[in-house]
Parts: C-alpha cells; sequence; structure tokens
C-alpha cells in the first residue's frame, strides 16, 4: 500500500511536491469506507485512503505526475538488467525553466507498507548516474527506521561512499562492487536474490501498476486475455463486469494458438484511425515472431438465436477497450491490494461508469485487501462529497515560475465544507486548478 510519493526536479515538478495517501486529521468523520482497514496497514495510526482523485488544467502538470512515478518503477525494474554502463539515465528530467533546476538531479521518493513493514526509498539522478540511494526500513508500521543503505557520490573521490547497517551488513561488498553508478542497488539486489531487498522490488514490479489511458491500452488488454486463459474463475469474473456495464457485449472470447503466422494478426479496414494500430501489431508481431492470443466478442442480433463476431480491437469502441482493460487490471488489484495509477482515467468511458469504478475501490465489501486507486481526470461529476473526503481531491496547478505545485482541498484554504459540491467551486476558480483564457477565448472576440 502507497504511503506517500515524493518528487522533485522532474519535468514541470521544481521544488519537493508530495502526494500522500494518509488521511488528514482533525474532525472530518466523512466516509469511514474510505479508509484501508487499520490491521491491513499493521497500525491503527496510519489511517491510508483507498481512492485519490487529481484536476488540473490542461498542462498544469496532472501526467507529469503520474509519469514521475512510472519513470521511478521503470529505472528500478531495469536499471540492473536491461542497462549498461554509460547509458544515460532516462528518468532524469530536470525543470527546465530555471538556470540553476537544469543541473541539480531529479529526486524520486516512495513510501510504501508490505505485509506490515514500512520501506522508505528513494534516488537522486542525473542522465549520467546515481547521484544517492537510500532504503529505510520500519519492522512495524509505526516503529523506528533502520537505515539500511545509503550512497551518495563523493565528488572529490569520483566514486560513491557506502554505509549499510542491519541485514544488508553481510550484502555490502557484493552490491557496492556489482551497482554500476548509472544502476540503483535495489535493482541489483533483487537480482542477485538478496531477500531482504525483494519485497519492494517485487511489490514495484507486480502490485504497483501506471496506465496511460490515453493512448491505446494494447499491452494491459493482452496481459489480461492471458490470465483468462490461466484462470476460469477470473475469467468469468471479467465477464461478468463487462456484461453489466452495458457495453452491448454478449461475450468476451479470447483464444490461444500454438504458433502465430501472419493471418493471425486482427483485421482492420482501411480507415485512418485503424492504420496506426495495425502497423504497431505488425511490428509487435515481426520483433515476437508470433501473437499467441486472438481475442474476439459476440453481440446478440435481432433474432433469437444470432450471434454475431466482431474482432475486439478493430471493431469495438475506445471506451469497451479501456474498460475492458481497466476492469482485468482492477480485480487483480483488488485480489492482491495492488495499487492502480491512471491517467485519463475517464478517457471514452461515461462518468456513470467511471464513477461505479470509483465507488468499487472505496466499497469496504468489494476491497478488503488494501487497494489503491489514483487517477487524474478532467471529470467534475466525480468531484462529489458524496463520494470523496476533501483529503482525496488533489489539485496541481502552476505557478508564476512556471512550475506545477500540488495540494489537496484539505490543505486549500478556506477550506471547503464537507457538505458543498465541490465540483462547482472548482470550475468557479476557487480551488485554483482551471485554465485562464486570453480575451480571444474569454470575451470570444476573434476579430
Amino acid at each position: 500500500m502507497l504511503i506517500q510519493f515524493k518528487l522533485s526536479n522532474f519535468r514541470s515538478f521544481n521544488e519537493e511536491q508530495t502526494l500522500s495517501m494518509v488521511a488528514a486529521g482533525g474532525r472530518d468523520k466523512t466516509h469511514p469506507d474510505n479508509f484501508i482497514a487499520p490491521e491491513t496497514v499493521g497500525s491503527a495510526k496510519f489511517r491510508l485512503l483507498k481512492t485519490a482523485a487529481i484536476y488540473g488544467a490542461n498542462a498544469s502538470g496532472k501526467s507529469n505526475l503520474i509519469k514521475a512515478l512510472r519513470a521511478m518503477r521503470k529505472f528500478v525494474l531495469e536499471s540492473a538488467t536491461r542497462m549498461n554502463e554509460g547509458d544515460p539515465v532516462r528518468c532524469a528530467a530536470p525543470f527546465r525553466l530555471a538556470s540553476e533546476s537544469k543541473t541539480r538531479p531529479s529526486t524520486f521518493e516512495i513510501t510504501v507498507v508490505i505485509a506490515q513493514v514500512r520501506y522508505v526509498y528513494g534516488f537522486s539522478v542525473t542522465s549520467q548516474q546515481v547521484e544517492e540511494e537510500q532504503l529505510v526500513v520500519h519492522p512495524a508500521a509505526t516503529s523506528k527506521g533502520q537505515c539500511w543503505f545509503h550512497r551518495r557520490f563523493d565528488v572529490s573521490a569520483a566514486k560513491h561512499q557506502w554505509e549499510f547497517s542491519g541485514p544488508l551488513n553481510a550484502f555490502g561488498k557484493v552490491l557496492e562492487e556489482r551497482t554500476r553508478q548509472n544502476g540503483l542497488a535495489l535493482s541489483r539486489g533483487a537480482e542477485q536474490n538478496i531477500a531482504e531487498l525483494r519485497p519492494l522490488f517485487l511489490w514495484l514490479r507486480d502490485e504497483a501498476v501506471v496506465m496511460d489511458l490515453s493512448v491505446e491500452p494494447i499491452g494491459f488488454v493482452l496481459d489480461i486475455a492471458s490470465q483468462i486463459l490461466k484462470d476460469p474463475v477470473f475469467k468469468e469474473r471479467v465477464e461478468r463486469m463487462v456484461n453489466e456495464a452495458d457495453l452491448g457485449l454478449d461475450a468476451v472470447v479470447v483464444e490461444e494458438r500454438q504458433k502465430a503466422t501472419k493471418d493471425v494478426l486482427p483485421t482492420f479496414d482501411d480507415s485512418e484511425e485503424t492504420k496506426e494500430f495495425s502497423g504497431f501489431l505488425a511490428k509487435m508481431w515481426s520483433i515476437q515472431g508470433e501473437f499467441g492470443t486472438n481475442i474476439r466478442t459476440t453481440h446478440k442480433g435481432s433474432e433469437p438465436d444470432l450471434r454475431e463476431e466482431f474482432n475486439f480491437f478493430s471493431d469495438e469502441s475506445k471506451g469497451t477497450q479501456r474498460f475492458f482493460a481497466l476492469t482485468g487490471t482492477m480485480l487483480s488489484a483488488l485480489d492482491n491490494g495492488g495499487l492502480i495509477v491512471a491517467d485519463e482515467f475517464d478517457c471514452s468511458m461515461h462518468p456513470l461508469l467511471t464513477r461505479k469504478l470509483v465507488e468499487l475501490f472505496n466499497s469496504k465489501e468489494a476491497n478488503q485487501r488494501g487497494a489503491q486507486l489514483i487517477f487524474a481526470t478532467h471529470d467534475v461529476s466525480l468531484l462529489n462529497p458524496a463520494l470523496f473526503r476533501r483529503d482525496q481531491l488533489w489539485i496541481v496547478e502552476k505557478n508564476a515560475a512556471g512550475a506545477s505545485q500540488l495540494f489537496s482541498l484539505h490543505d486549500f484554504r478556506p477550506q471547503p465544507r464537507t457538505i458543498e459540491a465541490f465540483w462547482r467551486g472548482y470550475l468557479a476558480g476557487r480551488y485554483g486548478g482551471i485554465p485562464k483564457f486570453g480575451p480571444m477565448l474569454e470575451n470570444l472576440k476573434v476579430r
């Protein structure tokens, strides 16, 4: 479970900003079901929230916040196995609207609870190397932490200085010798099968999912299709959600093919809309040499016994494809207590449908393992006190220097009342995070 995520000097973010899933203190007793059960977290002192929604004007930095988490996760997963000495560190992306920021490292830090153990892990990077990396572990959610390792680049010595403690004392020499300057010790330790580092690495790999729903969710769809082939119970649950979402589908059919040839690829019409996607699949086929999953849908006809088959990718709407991708991903998260972070959450889906997905995560009955959903959206219908607490609603906006800043409605002063229509205050500009139009759009004078 995510406690908080910090970032600084990454894309449109300059100074350190924090997205926290810890419920704010005070007298706000609304939505008790929106909290993760204390026994799951391991401490009643941590009231963690199940969901958070992020709002802001176009180009305010919402997507950059999610890209930061994706970049951190990707670097952890790949730095030991897919990078070589001298490769650039791609998650370094300094804020470019201030001269001093261009030479500072990008910094990321994540705090999570895994099996009632709290991990605080972070690193700072330039495009050439890791400047600093640290892992602090709290054996219980509220116990005093122990710094298991800390590395910092010493400019005068032109190398990293290392410190180890606790269970990593025995592995210090291995990590120091085998971790490249442009790689992470966490990644190398997991690759070396150091048991103490594996829980955090595996949580980032298996339980933290970052999605951008503005693009075709092909990879997620194929992953879900693969899981459907392996698990009949999961298949039944996915089909039930798809059927009950009123998408007009009678069934989703997933077939596995042992050896694929080019005729296995879905067929497309000649419209411009499908050319790019068709080219992607053809490229994927040529790289992998196989395309082992075929996905079709069936629809009921006007006659009682008529069933017509359609190709999932070329015939179904973008909203249907995204809902299918979300459905399978969400069911896995609810089963395992995972984290889903989604950009453009409302893309191509009806507002009532996205609301139901949020309610699913907030539900005490459906979400019993501490699964979390964080999403960026423009759907103001979700800005509703009947659905969210104030500390679950976040605003991103740029300051006068062009840097993104992040705050929740709970932080805003004067604080919104728990019964007021949040969407109305947001659209009126009370909380910030809305566009500031020039005369052409504000006054509607184009001549």
